[in-house]
């Protein structure tokens, strides 16, 4: 996975100018927040034209967390990252699976450019890890609910972004029984996902993973 950052991507996509960045660089000096919301706070793009561009350019399928299996969640899987590394870094554990006949940590995240923070987690686990993309207020939705054992914790009439993306969807997504056959992907989901790539993270300097490194 190239290390690309979020303003290089959405430049290079055509969805802000070298003007906007530099305007958004500059309001992230000021107030010290992650650049996809400078870009959001100036209006520039909304979050959901940010996770789709990103889903798309990196190649990384998009998850509605509020939908996950709970009772998949397990202590193991919720112990591999701490939730002050999840309040922080936008990030949570939500699997552990075998692919391509090696164990690895399926973690979702707001900020799939974090790549330092998942050459932590990588180095921590001692796991390859596999990313996908989910909306901010569902990490802390999942924190809340996983971490936090507030129950569902979701406001009346919630709805995640992910929904606002594809919709029309809805209602074959209600039914737990349509699952893809793909390993990755075979985690809790239904179909809304398959059309998607999806890529391991693999850090530089992951020489145990020689297999996945040739695409």
């Amino acid at each position: 996975m190239p290390k690309l950052r979020l303003g290089d991507i959405l430049i290079a996509e055509k969805k802000i100018d070298p003007a906007q960045l530099k305007s958004a660089l500059a309001y992230q000096r000021r107030w010290g927040k992650k650049l996809g919301d400078c870009i959001v706070d100036l209006g520039i793009m909304n979050e959901i034209e940010i996770m789709e561009i990103l889903s798309r350019h990196l190649r990384l399928p998009l998850i509605d967390l509020t939908r996950l299996d709970s009772t998949k969640v397990t202590k193991e899987i919720l112990n591999s990252v701490s939730v002050q590394i999840s309040r922080k870094k936008r990030v949570v554990p939500i699997a552990l699976r075998e692919i391509r006949n090696k164990r690895r940590l399926v973690i979702a995240t707001s900020d799939p450019t974090n790549y330092e923070t998942f050459d932590e987690i990588q180095f921590k686990v001692g796991l390859p890890i596999v990313l996908m993309i989910a909306p901010d207020s569902d990490i802390d939705w999942f924190i809340r609910k996983y971490y936090l054992n507030e129950g569902d914790a979701l406001p009346e009439n919630y709805i995640s972004a992910i929904s606002m993306i594809k919709p029309n969807t809805k209602e074959e997504s209600e039914d737990p029984d349509r699952l893809e056959t793909d390993p990755i992907t075979n985690i809790f989901f239904d179909e809304e996902f398959t059309g998607m790539s999806h890529n391991s993270y693999r850090p530089l300097k992951d020489k145990d993973d020689k297999g996945d490194k040739k695409k």
